[in-house]
């Protein structure tokens, strides 16, 4: 990795120990989940150190938080790389994210306001607007603006942090399916079958439209992985660890 992909180390706030291990840890976590460091790509301990300007220790407690996400794996020999994509992490994420998204989306059309549905409104036409002009990054974060409106206005708003705890290994399968315009089309129509069933206060058809959108990820897996084989878990059987 040379040096400029990390410029935002100039960005670190000099600040105790624990802060900038923070910092680089939601640096590094970024990154990470834009692909912009692939699944078995080292992470060397002493190069991000000098990259960041800072000692070895907060670089190395930020290896360990993505550890236990399970976004990176620590070998004593190798060092540390960046762990492959699990189709079984995958599956318990869109798992949470379904038992927490769904209620939501039928509590959010009984108690939607008119100012939080026009805030719907606008994020799609801005996913239209990143669809056309093939913004992959910006769509992705109107996508999750957009789920964390579905929350706010179901009446919780802090449930979206749950969510965004769970949908990690999620969101790399979405960065590479959003390399397709037609994948960012596909589904900004999804959101918009949600949004006008939340519009219409019909709770059943928003959690249905929800639980089909959340679904569709493993439609994206298949090709993503016949793509990229390298980037995914090759043993056949899968051992769940913390996620």
């Amino acid at each position: 990795m040379a040096l400029n992909a990390f410029k935002e180390s100039s960005e670190l706030h000099r600040q105790d120990r624990g802060s900038i291990a923070s910092q680089i840890h939601q640096l590094l976590l970024r990154r990470i989940l834009d692909m912009d460091l692939k699944p078995f790509e080292e992470l060397s301990e002493a190069r991000l150190a000098g990259e960041f300007g800072v000692s070895r220790t907060p670089v190395r407690e930020a290896l360990a938080r993505l550890a236990r996400r399970g976004l990176v794996d620590v070998y004593p020999q190798r060092g540390t790389l960046v762990s492959p994509i699990s189709i079984q992490r995958v599956a318990k994420a869109r798992f949470i994210r379904d038992a927490l998204e769904r209620p939501l989306a039928r509590l959010a059309a009984t108690k939607v306001n008119a100012e939080l549905a026009s805030q719907m409104e606008r994020e799609i036409a801005l996913q239209e607007t990143y669809a056309r002009l093939g913004d992959d990054k910006s769509f992705l974060q109107s996508d999750d603006q957009f789920h964390a409106l579905i929350a706010k206005a179901a009446g919780y708003e802090s449930i979206w942090e749950d969510v965004g705890e769970a949908k990690f290994h999620m969101d790399r399968i979405r960065r590479l399916s959003l390399l397709s315009k037609a994948r960012m089309v596909q589904i900004t129509k999804e959101h918009t079958e949600i949004f006008d069933a939340i519009r219409a206060h019909d709770g059943a058809e928003a959690e249905a439209s929800i639980a089909q959108h959340l679904q569709s990820v493993f439609t994206d897996i298949d090709a993503i992985r016949a793509d990229h084989p390298d980037y995914f878990l090759e043993t056949s059987s899968e051992t769940e660890t913390s996620a």
